[in-house]
C-alpha cells in the first residue's frame, strides 16, 4: 500500500555520540531511509567542530584531482572497484592514513614533475636553438653545395640594409637577432617591425617542422613555432628590437659570429639533446611507476573522501548537546518511514564501534520517537521498484505528492500505456516498441555495469533505459490496440472473415452510372453478425466511407475514454476526501462536480452506446441506419433545449420515450449544483471560523483540535492559489504551520477564489472532454501517414512489373526506405508526439481531478552508487 498512498512518516530525535558519529552517519548513508530537518537551511549556525575536517577532505581531493590529471595525461586510468560501496566503505580512522598516502605520492610525482617540466623546457629551448643555428648558417655562409638556395655576403646584405643618410655603406656592421616565435604571433610581429623600421631592417624566417612545449597562459601545450632572423646596420634600433621581441614573447638565442662556431655549437647542443632523451625517459619511467602504484587506490581513496565530506558538513550542521567543555553529543531531529525504522537502526548500530587501543569502544546511538504534536507537514516517500519507478517519474514531474494523498503513478501504469495505445495503434509499430524495450529489459544488468564503467554519460540511454517497462507496456498496448483497428502497418487483417459481401458481377459494375455502394439493409451485403473482434476489414478497402466510419468510431471512442477517465478522477477524488477526513470537500465540492458530470457528459455516453445498441443494418424502421439520430446534434439540443426537425417523417423524434422530459431534468439538475459549488464551501468556513473565534475566547481545552481541523479545510479550499512554500528547495526541510494560522485567512479571498475554481470547473469540464479529441486526431494522422507510407513507397516496389533482375533491386531499395522512414517517422517521432500528448491528458486533464501535488518529497541521507564518473 506503499505506492497506493505515500507511507507514513515518524519523527525521530537522533543523539550521535562525537567518538562514533562519522561511523554511523556513513553506514546510515549506504543504507538511506533518514531525513534530517532543517540542517541544511540557509540561515542555519554550523557549530564548527568538524570545519577543519572538512577543509582537509577538501585538500586532500584536489590532490586527488591533481594525480588524477597526471594519470590521463599519460592515458591511464584509476582501477575501478565495482564493490567499493559495500567492501572499502570508509571509517574516520582511514583519513589520516589517506592524508599520508596522498601527501606522499603528491610529493613524490610533484618533485619528478617539477624536474622533468624543467628538462623538458631545457630540451625544447636545445632543440629550437639548434634548428635556428642551422638555418642562420645556411643564410650567413655561402656553401657550394646549396646551389639551389639563394646566399648573400655579409657585404651584400650591408648594402641592402644601408641607410640614406650614410655615405659610405663599406663602414658599416651588421647587427643581427636570432630567436624563435609562435607560429600565430608572427605575422603581427612581422607587421609591426616593417611599421617601424621599414628598409632598416631584413627578416628572414622558417618554421620548426616539429610542434614545440610552449607555456600558454596556465597551461602547456603543444604549438608550431617560426625561426626568425632579424638584420640590421644599425646599432641603435637593437634595443627596440630587443623591447619588441620581449612584448611578443620571442625566444633570443646566442649566434656567433663565425660559421666554425655556429657548427661547433650546433654539435654540442645535438649531443646534448640525445643525453636529455636519455635522462627524460628515465623520468617518465619513474613517473608512469608512482602513478602506477597511485591508481590501484585513487578510485578508492576519491570516492572515500566525497562521502567523507558530505558526512563532516552534516555533523557540522548537527547541535551539540552539552556544556561548551563537555559536547560528547550531537542531536538532529529526522523524519523516517514506519517500515524503514528498523533498517535504520540497523544501519545505526553497525557503526557505534570504535577502536581504542586494543579495544573496541561502542557508544550507541539513540534514536528516539517524538510524541509531541508535530508541526511540520512530514515529506512524501513511496515504496518503489525499477518497475513503478519510471511511472512515478512521469509524476513527481508534475508535482510531488501531498502527505498521505493518493497516489497517480499506480493507475497511470494502466492509463498512460491505453491512451498512447489508442493514438498510436499499430500492430507492426507496437511489435517494433515491444522488442525494443524487451531488448533494453534483457540488456538490463549489462547497461547498468555500462553506466557505472563509462567515462561519458549517455543522456539519451539513460532516459530509455530508465522507462524500459513505460516502453514495453506501450507496445503492448499498441498491439492490442492494433488488432481492435485491424491495422499492421496500415494493411488490414482477414482473420475471421468479414461481415459484408460483394454481390455485383462485371456486367453490373461495368455498366454503372453511379458510386458503388453496400446496403446495410439488405441481408445480401450484410449478414448483420459484427466482426468477433476489432474492426471489419472491409472498412480499410471502402474509400471515402473508410474515413468517415473511422472518424465516427475513433472520435466517440475518445470521448467516453476521456469522460471515463475524468470520471475515475473525480472519484478518486472522493475517497481522497474520506481518506483525509475532509467531509466538507466531499460534500460541497466533489460531490457538486460528480453530479454535473453525470448530468451532461455521461449522459452523453450514454447516448453513444443507446444508439450504438438500437440502431443498426437490416432492422425496421424506425431504428434501421437511416433513422439513427446525430448525437451531436442531440446534445446540442439538450443544452438549448429546443428540438430538431426531422428530416425522414418515418423516423421518431428522440432515441426513446420522453427524451426530452429526461434531458431538461438533467440540465436543471446539472446548473443548480453550480450555486452549491461556488457558495457552499465560504459559507461553511465562515462558520467554522466564527465558532473557532467563541472557542478561542472562552479557551475551550479542545481548541486546538478543532482549529488544526479548521486549518486542513480552509488549506484544502486555498490549494490552488495559497501555498506554504519554501523557496529554497534544496533542504529546507518540510513546511512549517502553526496553529493560529486559521485565523489569518481572509474570507473575501476564498471568495474569489471558490468563483475562480467554479468557474474552471464549469468551463474545464467542457474543455477537458474536447481536449481528449486528441486522441482521436492523432490516430487518423498515425494511420493516413503510415497509408502514404505504403502507397507512396513500398506498393512501388511491390507492383512493379519490370524483369525480375531489375524488379528485385527496386523493392529491395524500396522496402530499406520504407523501413528508414517507418521507424525514424512513425515509431520515434509520432511515438514521441503520443507521449508527450499522453502526458499532457494525465497531467491535467486527468491529475487536475483529484491531485495537489504540492508535497515535499522525501530527500534521504543516501549516497548512490558509485560509478567510475563519481
Amino acid at each position: 500500500m506503499a505506492f497506493f498512498c505515500s507511507e507514513e512518516m515518524e519523527l525521530y530525535l537522533l543523539l550521535l555520540h562525537v567518538d562514533n558519529a562519522f561511523n554511523c552517519l556513513m553506514e546510515l548513508g549506504h543504507h538511506g531511509g533518514l531525513q534530517f530537518n532543517n540542517v541544511y537551511d540557509e540561515d542555519h549556525i554550523l557549530n564548527g567542530l568538524y570545519t577543519k575536517k572538512v577543509q582537509l577532505c577538501h585538500e586532500l581531493l584536489r590532490i586527488v584531482e591533481y594525480l588524477q590529471d597526471q594519470l590521463s595525461s599519460l592515458d591511464m586510468r584509476a582501477t575501478f572497484y565495482a564493490d567499493v560501496d559495500t567492501e572499502h566503505r570508509p571509517r574516520e580512522s582511514y583519513i589520516p592514513t589517506y592524508e599520508l598516502t596522498l601527501r606522499s605520492q603528491h610529493t613524490e610525482i610533484f618533485s619528478v614533475m617539477e624536474h622533468f617540466n624543467t628538462l623538458e623546457k631545457r630540451q625544447n629551448y636545445m632543440t629550437e636553438k639548434s634548428f635556428a643555428l642551422q638555418k642562420a648558417s645556411k643564410f650567413l655562409s655561402s656553401d657550394g653545395n646549396s646551389g639551389s638556395q639563394l646566399l648573400y655576403s655579409e657585404s651584400t646584405i650591408v648594402g641592402l640594409l644601408k641607410d640614406q643618410s650614410e655615405a659610405d655603406p663599406l663602414g658599416l656592421q651588421l647587427n643581427y637577432i636570432l630567436g624563435s616565435i609562435n607560429v600565430e604571433k608572427f605575422p603581427a610581429f612581422e607587421l609591426m617591425l616593417y611599421r617601424m623600421f621599414g628598409r632598416n631592417l631584413l627578416i628572414r624566417h622558417a618554421q620548426i617542422p616539429m610542434k614545440i612545449m610552449e607555456q600558454v597562459g596556465h597551461q602547456r601545450q603543444m604549438v608550431h613555432k617560426h625561426v626568425i632572423l632579424l638584420m640590421t646596420t644599425s646599432a641603435s634600433i637593437r634595443p627596440k628590437l630587443l623591447k619588441c621581441c620581449q612584448a611578443f614573447h620571442v625566444t633570443i638565442f646566442e649566434c656567433p659570429e663565425k660559421p666554425s662556431q655556429r657548427a661547433q655549437m650546433i654539435a654540442q647542443l645535438n649531443q646534448d639533446i640525445r643525453d636529455l632523451d636519455v635522462v627524460l625517459n628515465e623520468t617518465r619511467s619513474v613517473r608512469k611507476r608512482i602513478l602506477s602504484t597511485a591508481a590501484n587506490d585513487l578510485f578508492i581513496i576519491r570516492i572515500n573522501l566525497r562521502k567523507s565530506i558530505k558526512v563532516y558538513d552534516l555533523l557540522n550542521r548537527l547541535y551539540p548537546v552539552g556544556g561548551p567543555e563537555h559536547q560528547k553529543y550531537l542531536q538532529a531531529e529526522c523524519f523516517a518511514p514506519k517500515s524503514q525504522v528498523n533498517g535504520v537502526r540497523d544501519a545505526l548500530n553497525r557503526g557505534m564501534f570504535v577502536p581504542q587501543g586494543e579495544e573496541m569502544i561502542s557508544s550507541p546511538p539513540i534514536l528516539l520517537k517524538r510524541t509531541r504534536k508535530q508541526r511540520h507537514i512530514p515529506p512524501t516517500y513511496f515504496g518503489l521498484n525499477k518497475f513503478t519507478n519510471g511511472f512515478q517519474n512521469l509524476i513527481d514531474s508534475y508535482g510531488i505528492a501531498d502527505y498521505r494523498e493518493l497516489n497517480p503513478a499506480p493507475y497511470t501504469i494502466i492509463t498512460f500505456p491505453f491512451l498512447f495505445a489508442i493514438m498510436f495503434g499499430d500492430l507492426g509499430h507496437g511489435i517494433i516498441l515491444t522488442f525494443f524495450a524487451c531488448a533494453l529489459i534483457y540488456q538490463e544488468k549489462r547497461i547498468e555495469e555500462l553506466k557505472r564503467t563509462n567515462q561519458n554519460d549517455n543522456e539519451i540511454l539513460n532516459i530509455l533505459f530508465a522507462g524500459r517497462y513505460i516502453i514495453l507496456l506501450m507496445g503492448i498496448f499498441s498491439i492490442y490496440i492494433g488488432f481492435i483497428y485491424n491495422d499492421v502497418v496500415s494493411r488490414p487483417m482477414n482473420l475471421f472473415g468479414s461481415s459484408w459481401s460483394c454481390v455485383y458481377n462485371e456486367t453490373t459494375i461495368m455498366t454503372l452510372t453511379t458510386d458503388l455502394a453496400f446496403n446495410p439493409n439488405d441481408p445480401k451485403f450484410y449478414t448483420g453478425h459484427p466482426y468477433p473482434f476489432g474492426v471489419d476489414p472491409v472498412w480499410s478497402i471502402s474509400g471515402e466511407d473508410s474515413i468517415t466510419t473511422f472518424n465516427s468510431l475513433k472520435m466517440k471512442l475518445a470521448i467516453i475514454l476521456g469522460i471515463a477517465q475524468m470520471m475515475f478522477g473525480l472519484t478518486l477524488s472522493a475517497v481522497n476526501c474520506i481518506h483525509l477526513h475532509r467531509k466538507a470537500d466531499l460534500f460541497l465540492v466533489v460531490f457538486p462536480i460528480f453530479v454535473f458530470m453525470i448530468c451532461l457528459f455521461c449522459y452523453l455516453v450514454f447516448l453513444i452506446f443507446f444508439k450504438w445498441l438500437m440502431y443498426g443494418g437490416l432492422k425496421q424502421a424506425p431504428y434501421n441506419s437511416a433513422c439513427a439520430p446525430s448525437v451531436l446534434i442531440t446534445f446540442i439540443d439538450m443544452m438549448l433545449m429546443k428540438t430538431t426537425a426531422l428530416e425522414v417523417k418515418t423516423c421518431n423524434v428522440g432515441m426513446f420515450p420522453y427524451e426530452r422530459l429526461l434531458e431538461y431534468i438533467l440540465v436543471f439538475v446539472a446548473f443548480a449544483t453550480v450555486p452549491v459549488l461556488l457558495a457552499g464551501k465560504p459559507i461553511y468556513l465562515t462558520r467554522r471560523q466564527k465558532q473557532l473565534t467563541k472557542e478561542i475566547e472562552k479557551q475551550e481545552p479542545d481548541m486546538h483540535k478543532n482549529s488544526h481541523n479548521t486549518i486542513q479545510e480552509m488549506r484544502s479550499s486555498l490549494r490552488y492559489s495559497v501555498e506554504f512554500q519554501n523557496e529554497d528547495n534544496r533542504g529546507s526541510g518540510p513546511k512549517l504551520h502553526t496553529v493560529n494560522d486559521a485565523l489569518e485567512f481572509d474570507m473575501t479571498e476564498i471568495w474569489i477564489h471558490s468563483g475562480i475554481h467554479t468557474i474552471e470547473s464549469v468551463l474545464g469540464s467542457v474543455s477537458h472532454t474536447a481536449s481528449y479529441l486528441r486522441l482521436w486526431a492523432l490516430s487518423l494522422a498515425h494511420s493516413q501517414l503510415s497509408d502514404v507510407l505504403w502507397n507512396m513507397i513500398l506498393e512501388k516496389g511491390l507492383k512493379n512489373k519490370l524483369p525480375i533482375y531489375v524488379a528485385v533491386p527496386i523493392l529491395a531499395v524500396s522496402f530499406f526506405i520504407w523501413a528508414i522512414l517507418t521507424v525514424a517517422i512513425l515509431v520515434m517521432m509520432e511515438g514521441l508526439s503520443a507521449f508527450l500528448h499522453t502526458l499532457r491528458l494525465h497531467w491535467v486533464e486527468f491529475q487536475s481531478k483529484f491531485f495537489n501535488g504540492a508535497g515535499e518529497p522525501f530527500r534521504s541521507f543516501y549516497f548512490p552508487p558509485s560509478t567510475i564518473r563519481s
